[in-house]
């Protein structure tokens, strides 16, 4: 692997027309992209050398997302400015950067940084009233045990109230619409769907909104980064 210099961390949007489209073809948008913006992106050594390119979380299929994350290593020092107008040059609105940073290079890796997820979820056939009802009953609850059915797989059992951190829901032309908070960590990860399953059984859900992702950086790499540009 050529030695990494500089890690930038990006928020990026994908849109609507590009939701049915796999996480392997947008970890390849985005090798491509930075290829035609010709930035300096490092690769894993090997027979068949990999874009040092790292995602917080794959978004699912189906799925709009208004503040994914990814990270990516260069093998050259490039100004934050020049990052991202180059590489906006090379990519459209249904996948576009919006934000791009200088993170630490020995900060942990992405994935395991993230801790939560911000969905929004439009609930056809569900009232507000409903809703309000549903939500309130179950944040009142200390524990909800879920059983996950996964075909081919093992049953998952966990405990789905330990994984939603916030609910509210809006009324939307007389539907409910419910914005949550949820685990999206190592540890426990929550599907929106299960939470969908579980309080709206009835509910038809057209599309599924990732709103962002918030990570929970170690406090010792904050200090590092700001003392002496690298993590101890």
């Amino acid at each position: 692997m050529s030695e990494a210099r500089q890690r930038i961390r990006a928020r990026f949007r994908k849109g609507e027309r590009v939701r049915h489209i796999s996480h392997l073809d947008v970890l390849r948008y985005w090798e491509r992209a930075i290829r035609r913006a010709e930035l300096p992106l490092c690769y894993s050594q090997g027979f068949t050398p990999h874009p040092k390119i790292a995602f917080a979380a794959p978004l699912p299929l189906g799925f709009i997302g208004e503040g994914e994350i990814m990270e990516v290593l260069l093998e050259e020092r490039v100004p934050l400015d020049r990052f991202a107008a180059d590489l906006s040059a090379q990519t459209t609105a249904d996948l576009e950067i919006c934000e791009a940073s200088e993170v630490a290079l020995g900060l942990p890796a992405l994935p395991t940084l993230l801790r939560w997820a911000d969905y929004r979820i439009p609930l056809e056939g569900v009232t507000p009233e409903h809703a309000i009802e549903s939500m309130n009953a179950f944040l009142a609850t200390e524990t909800f045990p879920w059983r996950q059915e996964r075909e081919g797989k093992k049953a998952r059992e966990y405990d789905l109230r330990a994984g939603v951190a916030s609910l509210t829901t809006t009324d939307v032309e007389g539907s409910a619409a419910l914005d949550a908070r949820l685990s999206c960590g190592q540890e426990l990860t929550v599907r929106p769907e299960q939470l969908v399953a579980a309080l709206f059984p009835t509910a038809t859900v057209e599309r599924y909104v990732r709103a962002g992702l918030l990570l929970e950086e170690p406090s010792a790499a904050l200090r590092a980064w700001r003392e002496k540009g690298r993590y101890e």
